[in-house]
């Protein structure tokens, strides 16, 4: 047996562990290697570690074969059979069914790799773990590392690992992108590879995330954050940070499989790159994460037209920068990290505000003037558009629709000109401009 007590109470945890060892069964692992054959290699080191692993907490163990069906002359692409569903009492089950085998058959990889999606069961709680041995390369038309990756896409594989028996460089480089891949040389190397992986698939370890503040005390919280395998960049966990009854950062379990991208969801969103945990100790990942708040609203109270004010939205910007990355509608109070921000509001016309400051632990109040409403009725069909005039330079900022009897337009106070001709009429001589003032809170209407 390999595992110590200590081990062993670092796996004792409330959550169900699944390892699915899939095996190469082909002819080709009838070839010698030192120890005997590579088959024989398998059937030893697999049944010393299902016997050492039996009746763990939580752990379920299966087995999966390929290859070992059909002979070779046939080139059955779906020579693949679960042969020991997953279970919690293993003991002596893997020694008596790889017994019975005889490697005989082609290695098709992708196609085992995808039946293993029932193979796992449908507790999508549990921590699936695949480990892939074999001596080949796909046999068949199939894509393993597609599927190896749409697997753990959809999360019915936590993570994948290969161990490769003797293989030459350029086939090994292939399965790099189906999982954690190892090449093996030799028997006893193979035993002491995978009786380490099977170690590190259930040793479990833990981790805080300070979200520290402007005093560098980790008291930030309320904010999603994502976990990602920084090498295949996709999503492995998503908690919501709290804090503790002692007001302090929750400690996560978390698996020491990945180096992790840390993806925080505060506004703008932070990351922390390639964290590796360490093994047997607590680890700690700190951010400066020191946060404010700003309010978005009218000056004075809303007017009787109140729902198409609050259509309004802000868009904030980081400083300098072209893209928004949030969206703030009128009357609400978001969280934003410490920092200076551009906001652009999407009133007619638009209000632009730069370098506004979000403070630590205060709100930052922006109000925009009340708008009034501009009623348009049309006696007909018209072209025309509505120009801001700025001390006599016209800014376009709508254009009527022409097919529309009543258009009612929400306008920030200011001076504005309207230009508009019948559709019918065939000159523009025949164009009216008419200069409009808007107040705050006021409402006219105009007959075209």
């Amino acid at each position: 047996m390999f595992f110590s007590d200590t081990l062993r109470a670092q796996i004792n945890t409330s959550q169900r562990t699944n390892i699915l060892f899939v095996v190469d069964a082909s002819f080709s692992m009838k070839k010698d290697w030192e120890g005997g054959t590579k088959w024989r290699s398998a059937v030893r080191t697999l049944s010393e570690i299902a016997d050492s692993i039996s009746h763990l907490d939580n752990l379920y163990v299966g087995l999966r074969l390929f290859g070992h069906q059909y002979d070779e002359a046939e080139s059955n692409c779906r020579d693949s059979k679960l042969e020991i569903p997953l279970t919690n009492n293993i003991k002596g089950k893997v020694q008596a069914k790889l017994a019975t085998i005889k490697p005989k058959g082609i290695t098709p990889i992708a196609y085992s790799i995808e039946k293993a999606v029932n193979d796992f069961g449908d507790d999508i709680s549990s921590r699936n773990i695949m480990i892939l041995i074999t001596d080949g390369e796909e046999s068949c038309a199939k894509d393993p590392c597609k599927i190896s990756r749409e697997l753990q896409e959809r999360g019915i594989i936590l993570k994948p690992f290969v161990i490769s028996l003797g293989l030459p460089p350029a086939v090994v480089e292939m399965f790099n992108c189906v999982g954690q891949n190892v090449n093996v040389k030799s028997d006893s190397e193979f035993s002491r590879t995978l009786k380490n992986l099977v170690n590190e698939t259930l040793v479990r370890t833990s981790l805080t995330i300070n979200l520290l503040d402007n005093n560098n005390k980790p008291t930030e919280t309320g904010c999603a954050v994502t976990f990602y395998d920084n090498q295949t960049s996709i999503a492995k966990q998503h908690i919501y940070h709290t804090l503790n009854a002692k007001g302090t950062p929750d400690t996560l379990v978390m698996s020491p499989l990945f180096d992790y991208d840390i993806q925080i969801h505060t506004l703008p969103e932070l990351w922390i790159k390639d964290v590796k945990l360490l093994k047997n100790r607590h680890n700690e990942a700190n951010v400066k994460a020191a946060q404010g708040y700003m309010s978005f609203g009218l000056q004075g109270i809303l007017p009787s037209k109140s729902s198409l004010i609050e259509r309004v939205k802000c868009l904030v910007h980081k400083r300098d920068s072209s893209d928004f990355f949030h969206v703030q509608t009128l009357n609400t109070e978001v969280k934003y990290l410490v920092g200076k921000y551009d906001l652009e509001i999407l009133t007619l016309p638009r209000i632009y505000l730069s370098n506004v400051s979000i403070d630590p632990n205060k709100t930052t109040h922006i109000e925009i003037p009340q708008p009034g409403f501009l009623t348009i009725n049309k006696g007909g069909d018209y072209y025309g558009a509505i120009f801001n005039d700025n001390k006599g330079t016209l800014q376009k900022l709508y254009d009527l629709k022409t097919e529309q009897k009543q258009e009612i337009l929400t306008l920030q106070p200011g001076e504005y000109r309207i230009v508009y001709r019948s559709k019918l009429s065939k000159s523009g001589h025949n164009s009216i401009d008419k200069p409009i003032t808007i107040s705050s809170g006021s409402s006219i209407s105009i007959r075209l």
